[in-house]
């Protein structure tokens, strides 16, 4: 009787265990609300992106939440650490930035990342630089603005996401090769920096094509020329090769994405990136998307992993001008 009472009593521990943990072993990913670091403030182009993707991703994900946490600071750097540092449990993504990211840890010396501690999930948008000034400026042109800074050597204040950014490697580029030398003041994102421009604050204001879109169809804003190498569809900004007559690198274009901490699940990885790519085949958000001033381009796992690759190969070759 008592090797029989020990026997029940063994296998319904067994069965109160086994029932214990099989719902949180059956649960489907993701099965609560999932974090999406944006290591810049609200209002920039990573921020706008996010919370875009943000309203239409909920169907793919199980109808969790994507919710937005911004985690600004030091040009990204704040915010890409705690994603690299952060459970690798499926439920803390972050957007990533190239060639930003990589930037600040090829100009930097002590940051608490490398470029391997992330999973790179996927690549979701083409964002070019662009110059824009205030309604009123008296720099009307972007050839205004070469000569102003050419006559007069860092009095022109610039605004721009920094430092040591995508944004502030675009404007080195196009500084050195236009022969020009302005006063760059650096911002923790797009927003802040367009907000500081409105205030009048700065004379010139460097940021992503998506940032500036809402103040410039507002008529806040005027923008001067658009740093990329063609013409974008809807886009009616001049190229700095129609207005400069020369070809100045697009190496500050920011292409922006989502990673996850290394040890991720692969098989969430999978999820996610299926999620994602099924809200860069809306139609809604692409219509949306559009009228913000986005440029979808959506890289998978594998090519966002190249992408990786090739934007570390341009830092290489560019970084000397900080």
């Amino acid at each position: 009787m008592k090797k029989s009472f020990k026997m029940i009593f063994a296998v319904l521990v067994v069965f109160t265990l086994f029932g214990m943990t099989l719902p949180a072993m059956a649960a489907p990913y993701p099965s609560k609300a999932v974090v999406a670091i944006v290591p810049f403030g609200p209002g920039g182009g990573n921020d706008i992106l996010i919370r875009l993707v943000a309203k239409y991703i909920s169907p793919e994900l199980n109808k969790q939440a994507l919710v937005v946490e911004n985690k600004p600071g030091a040009g990204g750097q704040i915010g890409w650490t705690a994603l690299a540092k952060a459970r690798p449990d499926g439920y803390t993504i972050g957007a990533t930035s190239l060639p930003s990211m990589i930037l600040v840890k090829s100009l930097r010396k002590n940051v608490p990342f490398e470029l391997d501690d992330f999973q790179y999930i996927c690549n979701f948008q083409i964002d070019p630089i662009i110059w824009v000034v205030n309604k009123d400026s008296e720099l009307k042109t972007a050839r205004d603005v070469m000569e102003y800074a050419r006559k007069n050597p860092n009095k022109l204040n610039v605004a721009g996401d920094g430092p040591q950014s995508n944004i502030q490697l675009q404007h080195l580029i196009a500084s050195k090769l236009l022969k020009m030398e302005t006063n760059f003041v650096s911002y923790s994102g797009s927003g802040p920096a367009l907000t500081a421009l409105l205030g009048k604050q700065v004379d010139l204001a460097v940021t992503t094509l998506s940032s500036a879109i809402p103040h410039i169809e507002g008529g806040r804003l005027v923008p001067l020329v658009v740093f990329y190498d063609k013409k974008l569809p809807g886009v009616s900004i001049k190229t700095s090769k129609e207005v400069f007559g020369m070809n100045i690198p697009s190496a500050g274009t920011a292409l922006r994405g989502v990673a996850a901490p290394k040890k991720m699940n692969p098989k969430d990885v999978a999820t996610l990136e299926k999620a994602f790519e099924k809200v860069a085949k809306n139609p809604e958000f692409l219509a949306q998307a559009k009228a913000l001033g986005l440029t979808i381009e959506f890289m998978g796992n594998k090519e966002s992993n190249k992408l990786v690759e090739e934007s570390a190969k341009v830092v290489e070759e560019y970084k000397s001008l900080f």
